[in-house]
């Protein structure tokens, strides 16, 4: 049996790439820690050229201040930083990069290579550096600034890298850091070059420009503006409307004082913001940046900075929902036009020289087409403005009495009945007076009820009261309803209070307690699947939900409707 084996101090160049992995995780952690210090420098355009994922080389350049030709070997000396100078100053830090490992680490972990010219200086310096120590160094002509240059990373350390993946997904990574700085900071001009198409924004200060350059066009111009301050916390960026959102929540971009931080608490605030207006298992698109006094934010919480510990979380994440809220609510309703009157007329039929109908003729309702007199149609008809683009539709009739079938501007509309129901019940609950929501109850209705639904009762009793369903306590276990919803049960209160209360405690998609209970209670007063509906009705339901804030989805975020495009079916058909 042998003996404990001897403690001994680990060489210095062990040691040093120990520490770098800790800090410097795969070619983003690289990038990232560049960018930092370029920005920190007052950088105004900054280059990033990556090959092989940034495995064989990553290259960033930018215009800042650069570094003097005495500091140079310093800078790459560990815990070596113009940041901070004492423990003091990490309770204010207002800089991105602080610890003074970033070179250090990157220097360690492969060969860097590092051109440099200060302000004031006349010439610049170049440098080659292999495990942290200049091996070659020589004066050369250079613009101010720095560009930096790391090959073959983790080289040196071969077990690290077999844990990376492969050049294209290390180099998505990096794609998706650089654009978030992008977001972050569009008055700087940035420029990414990872294949055959480079990406770049203008860093003309315009945060609209720099999502068009990262989502498009389309998705620029349609975000919504978002500026709320609340406290010591200002929040400001773009949130999109409902009809923008994506399978997960990679297009959440936050900053926390100008750094981009992964916070799971600050995502759910943005997505709980929407609540139920997206379709379920859809996110938000959001690029918003808060501010706050550096003293209430600890950045010093994780080695690559990608999370922060805030004073008052709670505080930050209530505003930044409030505030995304805010935008949401006062964002204009889109507005979708019909044809104007002066567009060619349709080709003539063959039935002796009348003209077809027009798209907005066939689109009114009876009696609201053009007068006798070859009037213009109604004012309705011509412009009419919706929440989400909900646009003017005619209604066919009722398929498996479960769907509307409709006729819009551009092919085929199907609504869900019971999901386009709900959204109407929904808003209406939410927005009138309990008393006008209550349908007092000729006897009141003894509901029995086990303990999970005494329970759900127990908690959501108010929110109920708010409702329409006045309650009261009878015994341990049930209760008696005195009213109800209108329209609530139909008939069977006592079967409708149980399965409600049951849905109720199961409910997790929508946060908000009093909309958890107004989504459920929706549910149970709107018309189901299955049921016949005149055409009258079905008109109104339309009209409904037209007039509703969110019409695309339902409380619970499921689709109201489904659209097929006219080009579709041609296509279907070999038109």
């Amino acid at each position: 049996m042998s003996g404990p084996r001897r403690i001994r101090q680990l060489p210095p160049e062990v040691a040093a790439r120990i520490a770098a992995g800790e800090v410097i995780e795969r070619p983003v952690s690289v990038v990232r820690e560049l960018l930092d210090n370029a920005i920190d420098a007052g950088a105004r355009r900054i280059r990033v050229g990556v090959t092989d994922g940034g495995l064989r080389a990553i290259e960033v350049s930018d215009d800042g201040r650069g570094i003097a030709p005495d500091q140079l070997e310093i800078a790459f000396e560990r815990h070596a930083t113009s940041k901070i100078a004492e423990a003091g100053d990490l309770r204010r830090v207002a800089t991105l990069g602080f610890r003074g490992e970033a070179l250090g680490a990157i220097a360690a972990a492969a060969e860097v290579e590092i051109v440099t010219r200060a302000e004031g200086e006349p010439v610049g310096v170049a440098a080659l550096l292999a495990d942290r120590r200049v091996v070659r160094r020589a004066a050369r002509a250079a613009p101010v600034g720095t560009a930096i240059t790391v090959r073959e990373l983790f080289a040196k350390v071969p077990a690290r890298r077999g844990f990376l993946g492969s050049a294209a997904s290390e180099g998505r990574q990096i794609a998706t850091l650089v654009s978030h700085y992008a977001l972050a900071y569009p008055g700087i001009a940035f420029r990414l070059e990872a294949g055959r198409r480079p990406f770049a924004t203008s860093g003309d200060g315009v945060l609209r420009h720099a999502v068009a350059a990262v989502y498009g066009a389309e998705q620029g111009a349609a975000m919504l503006d978002v500026a709320h301050a609340e406290g010591d916390v200002d929040v400001s960026g773009l949130a999109g409307p409902p009809s923008l959102h994506r399978g997960n929540r990679g297009g959440i971009a936050l900053f926390v004082n100008g750094r981009w931080v992964q916070s799971a608490a600050l995502r759910f605030a943005v997505s709980d913001a929407y609540q139920s207006e997206l379709p379920v298992g859809r996110f938000p698109v959001a690029s918003l940046a808060l501010r706050l006094p550096p003293d209430a934010v600890d950045v010093n919480v994780h080695p690559a900075k990608a999370e922060v510990r805030f004073r008052d979380q709670r505080a930050v994440a209530r505003t930044l929902r409030r505030a995304v809220a805010g935008a949401l609510e006062r964002a204009a309703p889109p507005e979708w036009t019909l044809p104007d009157e002066d567009e060619p007329p349709p080709s003539a039929r063959g039935d002796g020289g009348a003209k077809a109908p027009t798209l907005r003729e066939r689109l009114l309702p009876p009696g609201e087409g053009a007068g006798a007199d070859g009037g213009a149609p109604s004012e309705r008809a011509a412009r009419r403005a919706q929440r989400e683009t909900l646009p003017l539709l005619r209604v066919v009739g009722q398929l498996a009495t479960t769907y509307v079938v409709a006729e819009g501007p551009d092919g085929m509309y199907l609504l869900d009945q019971h999901a386009a129901h709900e959204r109407v019940v929904f808003d209406r609950l939410r927005a009138r007076p309990a008393e006008e929501a209550v349908q007092p109850l000729l006897a009141p209705v003894l509901v029995e009820l086990d303990r999970a639904g005494a329970a759900t009762l127990e908690e959501h009793a108010p929110h109920l009261a708010r409702l329409g369903l006045e309650l009261e306590p009878f015994g341990d276990a049930a209760c008696l309803v005195r009213a109800a919803p209108a329209g609530f049960g139909e008939g069977d209160v006592a079967g409708a209070l149980a399965a409600l209360l049951e849905q109720l405690g199961d409910e997790r998609r929508v946060s908000d307690p009093f909309d958890r209970a107004a989504a459920t209670v929706a549910c149970h007063a709107s018309v189901r699947a299955g049921m016949a509906l005149s055409l009258e009705e079905m008109r109104q339901l339309i009209d409904d939900l037209a007039a509703t804030a969110s019409p695309r989805t339902c409380p619970h975020g499921r689709p109201t409707l489904v659209h097929v495009r006219q080009d579709s079916l041609d296509r279907r058909f070999g038109r």
